[in-house]
């Protein structure tokens, strides 16, 4: 596997999960559609038409098979579901919100209409919809950083929760909300804090002045919140180089996936994070083998220079260790000593180790010759 499709895989990992305007800005509600516009012509598409009067249906499978329509039809499905966030029923509004959601990047043009409900909506269920639709229409619907931003102040924790999510599916344009974030990690609610910590990983290397904030969460009393800052730390990438200590003793947490995120991050962090080589060789013994694979990428991550210790490794006492340690230096490459290090490695007791050590030699050489010591010795003496 390539180092650079290991480092996609990583941050997807991180970032997968738990899953008002801003003082001074002006809130506009959408202007009805003009007559003759899509909006007021669904009928012009009788399953359109049909799937918005069951929105707001008794049968909860019909409305379910309403949305799922109305994501199928998509971008012509949008002007209608607008006009039904206008709804005098509540659920009509939800399940507008919902389908636009789903829908995803093609509802942009709904943006307005859901920035208006998010700040203007009295049911609390519509406004998770409405933030939880912001978030999934993504990168495009940054126009609604500052409603909600605002709504990370709402009565309600669970449209703040939603609302620090969106702001994380937006991304780097959400960059102007990463103080509001951050002050979210301070939030009662456990859900918050987490989606919080989470939505400043999404945004990314902007969201850098929010380590300090992320360090400090690394020590919440919840696991959740541990491992989401731990995760965001890692989505920051080398702008986190700060928070390396706090992440090698996140390596000891009780829980596994706040030792995993930790290990992961570490390496997205990269050579900055070169003091945490043997914190992360000694989780190479981990107990979860998530958090020894974690590991294992991390040091690779790290690159050249963890393989001396890399190759130290391969005589440790623990298979573990050695397989891990085989496995990071076919990530890092042909550096001096890894060859004669993984042939050596064949030798092992441990059928994992050698299985490790033969495909990272194909790795690392390009050649194939299985775990055949002698045949690997001859064909490295003769490129001398």
């Amino acid at each position: 596997m390539k180092k650079s499709t290991v480092l996609l895989l990583i941050i997807a990992i991180l970032l997968s999960g738990v899953v008002g305007c801003a003082p001074g800005a002006e809130t506009v509600n959408p202007a009805p559609a003009e007559p003759g516009s899509e909006a007021s012509n669904a009928a012009a598409n009788p399953l359109l038409q049909a799937a918005v009067e069951t929105l707001g249906d008794e049968n909860e499978e019909s409305r379910e098979a309403a949305i799922e329509t109305l994501v199928q039809i998509g971008a012509e499905a949008v002007p209608a579901l607008v006009q039904a966030l206008e709804s005098g029923d509540p659920g009509v509004r939800w399940a507008a919100a919902t389908a636009l959601g789903e829908i995803g990047s093609e509802a942009l043009d709904a943006v307005p209409a859901l920035i208006y409900a998010l700040g203007q909506d009295e049911d609390k269920w519509v406004r998770v919809a409405v933030a939880e639709a912001l978030g999934l229409i993504g990168p495009e619907a940054r126009p609604a950083v500052p409603a909600l931003t605002q709504a990370l102040e709402d009565g309600d924790a669970e449209v703040r929760a939603y609302a620090a999510a969106a702001l994380g599916g937006i991304g780097p344009g959400a960059q102007g909300a990463v103080p509001a974030l951050a002050q979210a990690l301070d939030d009662e609610s456990e859900e918050v804090r987490s989606f919080a910590a989470m939505a400043l990983g999404g945004i990314g290397p902007e969201a850098a002045d929010a380590v300090p904030a992320l360090v400090q969460a690394l020590g919440d009393g919840s696991a959740p919140v541990r491992s989401a800052a731990a995760g965001s730390l890692g989505g920051i990438g080398p702008g986190a180089v700060e928070a390396v200590p706090a992440l090698n003793q996140a390596l000891g947490d009780d829980d596994e996936f706040v030792r995993r995120a930790a290990a992961l991050s570490l390496g997205l962090i990269g050579p900055g994070a070169v003091a945490s080589i043997p914190a992360l060789v000694e989780a190479l013994q981990d107990g979860d083998w998530e958090v020894r694979e974690a590991a294992s990428l991390a040091l690779s991550l790290i690159g050249p220079e963890a393989a001396p210790a890399l190759i130290q490794a391969l005589g440790h006492a623990h298979a573990g260790v050695r397989e891990g340690a085989a496995r990071a230096l076919g990530l890092i490459g042909p550096e001096d000593g890894v060859v004669p290090a993984l042939i050596q490695a064949l030798g092992d007791g441990s059928e994992d180790v050698r299985a490790a050590a033969a495909e990272s030699l194909v790795l690392v050489t390009g050649q194939d010759l299985g775990q055949d010591t002698v045949a690997w010795q001859q064909w490295w003496d003769g490129q001398q």
